[in-house]
């Protein structure tokens, strides 16, 4: 069945009109009826991780300030949920720079402040939320090897190969303080009004982890992401205990950047 049919039949909603909201590797963005946001997942990882998040969701309800994602309609069996969409715009590069210096303030404040509160919370128990940084690069290392290795010329071996002894023998990236993250808080995941955040969206990638994953891509100096700035002003209201390490592994992470395309188009496949 196609999306539609999935909701008015699974979910009994009437759909009088859809269109595709975004997308990316693991899943499907619909906004239905001008007002609620279905999301289907891609493949059978992503129906896993779906699970997960909605755990992660119903975990969250009720204990953060910012909006989240409120699920009313899921559906294990075709991997698709529902929720009303939260009202605002993806903060965003333009949007950031058209703010004042007290706008920027009150932004990474209220981003620090919503990061505290999720760093903060008891860990939940929930099947597969664990996420071992160390295991994770282990795991990533074995599955290049198995797919490229054979197809590469020996000094892009010799590259990887010295990539991932850095990482692994590197004690900033093994030892580090476990909390239950968002895991991928870049700034598209950020609702703003009125150059204000109002909620946060899209924690299918949510783990119990390195806390310092939630300021990778606030540290991030692209053009997808807002720059380093918003990163420093969110670290210094956070009272972080050691910038340097979170902006080394944010550093890190645009370094890696080249072999999770990789990874992510195998998982795709």
């Amino acid at each position: 069945m196609d999306i539609k049919e999935i909701i008015e039949s699974k979910f009994g909603l009437t759909v009088h009109d859809i269109f595709v909201k975004g997308q990316g590797f693991d899943s499907v963005a619909y906004l239905v009826n001008n007002e609620y946001i279905f999301k289907q997942s891609k493949h059978n990882q992503s129906r896993i991780n779906l699970k997960k998040e909605i755990q992660v969701l119903n975990y969250l309800k009720g204990k953060v300030t910012l909006q989240i994602p409120d699920i009313e309609y899921y559906s294990e069996e075709y991997g698709v949920c529902g929720y009303k969409e939260i009202v605002g715009e993806k903060l965003g590069p333009d949007a950031y720079k058209n703010m004042s210096d007290k706008e920027k303030d009150r932004l990474a404040k209220d981003i620090a402040s919503f990061l505290r509160e999720i760093h903060s919370m008891p860990l939940p128990r929930i099947d597969g939320l664990e996420l071992n940084v160390i295991e994770d690069y282990k795991s990533d290392y074995d599955a290049l090897k198995e797919m490229i290795y054979n197809k590469i010329p020996d000094r892009s071996k010799k590259d990887i190969d010295g990539l991932y002894k850095r990482i692994l023998n590197d004690e900033r990236i093994s030892q580090y303080e476990k909390a239950l993250c968002h895991n991928d808080l870049s700034c598209n995941h950020i609702i703003i009004q009125n150059n204000k955040a109002v909620g946060i969206i899209d924690f299918g990638d949510s783990a119990v982890t390195d806390k310092d994953r939630d300021f990778i891509y606030l540290l991030e100096d692209s053009g997808e992401e807002i720059g380093r700035e918003l990163g420093l002003r969110v670290l210094e209201y956070y009272k972080h205990s050691n910038k340097d390490t979170a902006i080394f592994k944010a550093d890190l992470n645009e370094e890696y950047y080249p072999i999770e395309k990789i990874l992510g188009e195998k998982v795709k496949e």
